[in-house]
């Protein structure tokens, strides 16, 4: 008997919000739109000397025009390289690598301090920095490689956040935007996540503090689907869903990081989404808890008492 073939958008039709779905960029989040243009802004990418962070963010954002780009990443070797497409792409987006480790507080620290004496405050911050340290179960996997995934993609985020906001301010003048990157693992259990899911689960409940305490700030969390990095091809259970690009996913971080996107501050927004779709029903996600996470179930109303022993 034959072998049912598995339908290689099943995860994205299950996670669909809007009617319409995509798996690569499209005229609305295509990077080169005036309508979304970066012009002036310096924008920072952690994780930014290799995969979603190089041929992602990096290469949109230089093609939405950003006036610099401060690339943050382990390898000094791979910064360059990413500097070199951004180049490529466009000569006029200003470069500035430094090679730090993200969990790093001293160094992290010293990289913004450089990069706002060189190109002024940022007014992007794309927390792209994560790894997948180890895929196996609570039994197999040792306490070190457990929490340094922990370490790197909960502290990581913090550190780079925190030293962010020391120069953005509380309450910015200018629009100002932090993207979070995390996971559709945080929408299940999936087999050898149980790490790197919570992990990113915290990185969520981070950002609805972010949108909370800094209300003039959009912070979003993005979950950039399936994308064909060496994170997706280490878990070989995902190799029939591959699918999304690296352009969909910079693409969408530059539509939001565009005009008021304000009404997803502290939501998660999967990159297959129409974003067109989310503007239309940008009253109904900004007044509801739609796109958060919170426990499920029916809770509280008039015939709830509480009982004395």
């Amino acid at each position: 008997m034959a072998t049912p073939e598995l339908d290689p958008d099943a995860q994205v039709k299950a996670l669909a919000f809007t009617k319409k779905n995509y798996r690569d960029v499209y005229p609305a989040v295509d990077p080169s739109g005036a309508s979304i243009s970066q012009a002036g802004k310096v924008i920072v990418i952690t994780g930014g000397s290799r995969g979603l962070g190089r041929l992602g963010f990096a290469a949109s954002f230089a093609r939405a025009n950003a006036a610099a780009l401060i690339l943050l990443g382990r390898s000094a070797e791979g910064l360059a390289e990413t500097e070199r497409m951004v180049n490529d792409i466009n000569p006029a987006t200003k470069v500035l690598s430094i090679a730090v480790d993200i969990t790093d507080e001293k160094g992290v620290n010293e990289a913004f301090k450089t990069a706002v004496d060189k190109f002024g405050v940022p007014h992007v911050l794309v927390n792209n920095a994560g790894a997948l340290i180890k895929l196996d179960t609570i039994v197999n996997t040792d306490v070190e490689s457990w929490w340094k995934t922990h370490e790197i993609n909960v502290k990581g985020t913090f550190i780079a956040t925190k030293a962010f906001l020391k120069y953005t301010g509380d309450a910015p003048s200018v629009p100002t935007t932090i993207i979070n990157v995390i996971s559709m693992s945080t929408q299940g259990v999936a087999p050898g996540f149980n790490s790197y899911s919570p992990a990113k689960l915290a990185v969520c409940k981070f950002t609805q503090f972010l949108a909370v305490e800094h209300p003039t700030i959009t912070s979003i969390n993005i979950d950039p689907g399936i994308v064909a990095t060496d994170m997706a091809h280490s878990v070989p259970y995902l190799a029939p869903f591959i699918g999304d690009t690296p352009e969909l996913v910079g693409g969408t971080a530059v539509w939001l990081s565009s005009g008021d996107k304000s009404f997803l501050s502290g939501k998660y927004v999967l990159v297959c989404w129409d974003v067109e779709e989310l503007e239309r029903r940008k009253a109904e996600i900004k007044e509801s808890k739609l796109l958060t996470f919170k426990l499920d179930g029916e809770f509280g109303g008039l015939d709830v008492t509480v009982e004395k022993a």
